[in-house]
Order: structure tokens, then sequence, then C-alpha cells
């Protein structure tokens, strides 16, 4: 696969080298004016400098704003065999279509942060234009990374971004509570950091087991007038922490929702 990157900061640079070291793509090409050196990958900081060329996969990872001004600019014969997928938050298909004058198909992918590190989860929607074929070679693509999960309705975007796209974040305001929490009880901050994020990496190895049930893990845990059991009916109280967690979900959505109007 030969594949054309459009911006080339810490999310295209993971996903690239992943491709790479995988095998799934053979040569990658990045414009980016501020992207490192690297043997693998060939560089040009401007799109009008890429030698003409066909590529299988154009990857847009700019800011959101620059997405469809780019696309606009792209040379038929950079694109003309292309399928372009654009990692833009809040830029709908539609607008990718329009900037792209209806040249290639579009998928649109929301992925999170821990693609950096090979753990990513990844949402996919691809247009009406996408044969069964390039679909599977985006979900491999993307499973280079991660999981990748594709939905049946652009909107459902919106609720991947206010799950996994945010996700992260809720994780490490959690861990960085819970931190604090040990540091209270009298841990230094180095150790009860540690317990923390250990205890995070921990728990989500289990819960990314074939077959893992998050309410039989949270109950194996829990024995009845233990500590943690202690710990759980304060959380659980008049369902705070699921009331809590619904509210931010649907706060994230409804931002994710504006942003693709141009809100």
């Amino acid at each position: 696969m030969n594949a054309l990157f459009i911006g080339y900061g810490r999310m295209g640079s993971a996903i690239g080298a992943a491709w790479l070291e995988a095998g799934l793509a053979q040569r990658l090409v990045a414009v980016d004016p501020h992207a490192p050196a690297d043997a693998a990958v060939a560089h040009y900081p401007v799109l009008a400098q890429v030698p003409a060329q066909p590529f299988d996969l154009i990857l847009v990872a700019t800011k959101p704003g620059h997405a469809c001004q780019v696309l606009g600019e792209l040379p038929d014969a950079l694109c003309q065999h292309a399928v372009v997928v654009s990692v833009a938050a809040g830029v709908t298909c539609a607008s990718l279509t329009a900037a792209l004058r209806g040249r290639c198909p579009v998928v649109r992918a929301m992925p999170n942060t821990p693609v950096l590190v090979g753990a990513g989860c990844t949402g996919l929607y691809g247009d009406a234009e996408l044969d069964s074929g390039k679909r599977e070679l985006i979900g491999r693509l993307f499973g280079a990374v991660g999981s990748a999960s594709w939905v049946e309705r652009e909107e459902l975007l919106d609720a991947v971004t206010a799950i996994s796209g945010s996700g992260p974040a809720y994780y490490h305001l959690f861990s960085e509570a819970l931190a604090d929490a040990g540091i209270a009880l009298g841990l230094s901050p180095e150790l009860a950091r540690t317990l923390a994020a250990q205890t995070a990496f921990g728990a989500a190895s289990l819960q990314t087991q074939a077959g893992a049930d998050f309410v039989e893990l949270r109950t194996a845990v829990t024995s009845p007038n233990g500590t943690t059991a202690a710990a759980i009916a304060v959380f659980e109280q008049d369902q705070a922490l699921r009331r809590l967690v619904a509210a931010a979900a649907q706060a994230a959505q409804r931002r994710s929702q504006e942003l693709s109007q141009g809100a």
C-alpha cells in the first residue's frame, strides 16, 4: 500500500510507524512542515511539492479547521485511486466529500490517544462509495494500533467520541483522584501514583481478555462486608457515579455534535 499522510504529528506518525512495522504499508509520504526526519518516510513541507503519483490511501491528520482546505487542494494525480481517511474531529463526510469534489470515497476515523502505544480504540464510518475491500483494509490498518469498530450511522461517531475518543481523559482524571486520595491517606506521591497507574493497567488488562464481563470482574474483587464493598457502596450511593458518568458522556456527545455543525 502506498499512503499519503497530510499532517504527521504525534497521532499521524504513531499510526504510520505501526503500519510500516506491520508490513501494511510499503511506502509512506508525509506532508508536514514540522515533521521530524524519518528514513522510512518521504517528507515534504507542503502538498504542492509531493511528486505526482497514485496513492491507495490518504490520511488527513491536520487540525480540523484545515482539513477541507487541504483536500480541496489535492491534485487529481494523487487522489484519483485513493480512499481518504480523516481523523479530523467534527468534520463530516459531507464536508469532506464536498471539499474533494466527489473524486474519491471518504472514511471518518475517531482514534484515541492510546494509539500512541499501540493500544488505541478507533471508531470508523465510511460513506456509501466505500467498497467492502477498502472497508476491510481500513479495519486492518487501524487494528494495527489497537482495536477498530465500524458504526452504521455517521452520527454515532459523536457517541464514540464521548466514550472512547474522550475516554482516556476520564480514566486519567480518576487515576489522578485515586493518587490524590492515596497521598491523603499517608502514601508518598510517587507510591500513590505507581499504585494508581499500575492498578489501572491491570484492571484494563483483565477487561480486555476474551469473554471478560465488567460486572463479574467487579464482584470478584468485592467480598461481602469487605474493604472494596465499603468503597463501592460510596460510589453507588444514589447511583452517584453512574449518573455523573452518564452526564459527562452526554456533555461530550453534545459538544461533538456542535463541532460537526460548525459551532
